[in-house]
């Protein structure tokens, strides 16, 4: 059978996974002795299309593009792509190269498909690359490819494809002998990937980075990209690295810090949405000190200037966001002042009526959010915001056990369940606040004030 034969090359090393555009396991998975799996899955796996996009498999991106950027590279771009090339650029020769290339997928036939994918590619190299070119000397040209693609940041994409198929052989072999998935970028990979990359730089300086680009993308975590352009660079600082060819790599993380760090500045405190704010928190975090660990960010760099001015921006506005928290909670667990007292007075609470559970649930969230980003303080420059709201959000506490405590030991039968609800409240607040020792002291003071009372 054609996919025990594939399944058979690969586990051999005869026909390396990746020149299919997937991992050993995948391949496991599509090309399963089952005849209805290898049926189900090769229809989007091994098909043409994919084993001919496979070298720019790493620079893909799924979604919606932004401002067009080196080396990310839509999915959405690739059908146009080949749709260009099979009915502009070789309407001849193209649509039988795909045949060619699906009969060998069905057939098993191994030696024959890389060579047949290997062909197509090379040949839509050269075609891509002539076009791309006289596209460069008329507008004429030039708009007549735009209209052909759609759009320029497609004729961008197709200009970065046409260059990773110039660098075929190393961007394969990086594919081959790299996991698809990489954990830590060590020490042993960093110099093998180095080996490869001097090899390429000296051949072709100008397209050597797409095999950084593409190397990037099986990266767990991509900042440790920045091992090989230290290792490259000789450098460990940013005010060198920013001037070699690995500048792209460091501005696109710069960018992506300075993207998260708008989103802050827009925010309208107290109307945000919380659960993306963490989730941004958290990528900014993750991202900054991954940056700052692989290299230095000295003040005087740009890159350094840039970060301090996003973590500023984010400090601020989580301070604004944290101003809101005393209020409402207030809100939430409200005391009422007695009689005619100042200030100072005491204050008791107002079980005649149900607590409100809809000002309850926003404390709630509001609190959640700053116990999940409480590990990201110090990254992101908010620890000054923490150590002010927090004190300020106990010392409220503090005062409304003393009240509701005082609340449940005189409250008649009648305004038991409301006193109750409130002191529920109240110790699922404290837990947030104070932990799950004091919130079941609270409790344990409750049942005492009730028992008090009947």
């Amino acid at each position: 059978m054609a996919a025990a034969k594939l399944l058979s090359a690969i586990d051999s090393g005869a026909l390396p996974a990746k020149h299919l555009g997937l991992s050993v396991e995948e391949a496991h998975e599509c090309l399963s002795p089952d005849a209805a799996t290898f049926e189900e899955k090769r229809d989007h796996s091994l098909t043409p299309i994919r084993l001919f996009f496979a070298p720019v498999e790493d620079l893909l991106f799924e979604g919606d593009r932004g401002q067009k950027e080196t080396g990310l590279i839509p999915r959405s771009s690739l059908e146009v792509i080949w749709n260009w090339i099979k009915t502009d650029l070789l309407p001849d020769t193209f649509p039988d190269m795909i045949e060619r290339v699906d009969a060998h997928v069905q057939s098993g036939d191994v030696n024959a498909l890389g060579a047949s994918v290997r062909v197509m590619q090379e040949t839509a190299s050269a075609a891509m690359a002539t076009a791309l070119e006289r596209s460069e000397t008329g507008k004429k040209k030039f708009d007549a490819i735009v209209r052909s693609l759609g759009e320029f940041p497609v004729l961008e994409d197709a200009r970065e494809i046409a260059d990773v198929f110039a660098i075929l052989d190393e961007i394969t072999q990086m594919q081959a002998q790299v996991p698809r998935r990489i954990s830590v970028f060590d020490e042993q990979l960093v110099s093998e990937v180095r080996d490869l990359y001097d090899d390429l730089y000296e051949r072709d300086p100008d397209r050597a980075i797409y095999l950084a680009l593409a190397l990037m993308g099986r990266l767990a975590a991509p900042w440790q990209i920045l091992r090989l352009a230290r290792k490259i660079a000789m450098k460990n600082d940013d005010t060198m690295i920013s001037q070699t060819d690995f500048s792209i790599l460091g501005e696109r993380f710069i960018k992506r810090l300075e993207i998260i760090s708008s989103y802050f500045q827009q925010l309208r405190p107290g109307l945000s949405d919380l659960d993306e704010l963490n989730s941004l928190i958290v990528e900014f975090s993750e991202l900054s000190k991954g940056i700052t660990k692989e290299i230095a960010l000295l003040r005087i760099g740009n890159w350094g200037q840039r970060l301090l001015k996003a973590r500023n921006t984010i400090s601020t506005a989580i301070g604004d966001e944290f101003a809101h928290y005393p209020k409402d909670l207030s809100f939430a667990l409200p005391l009422q002042r007695v009689g005619g007292f100042s200030r100072s007075g005491p204050r008791r609470v107002d079980i005649s009526h149900a607590p409100d559970n809809e000002k309850m649930s926003r404390c709630v969230r509001e609190l959640t959010f700053m116990n999940d980003i409480r590990t990201y303080a110090q990254s992101i420059g908010a620890q000054n915001a923490f150590d002010k709201a927090k004190p300020e959000l106990e010392g409220y506490m503090v005062s409304y056990e003393d009240a509701i405590i005082e609340e449940l030991r005189v409250c008649e039968p009648e305004a038991v369940e409301n006193a109750e609800a409130y002191l529920s409240n109240a110790c699922q607040i404290t837990e947030l606040l104070m932990g799950d020792t004091a919130s079941s002291t609270l409790r344990k003071r409750g049942r005492v004030a009730l028992q008090a009372s009947a």
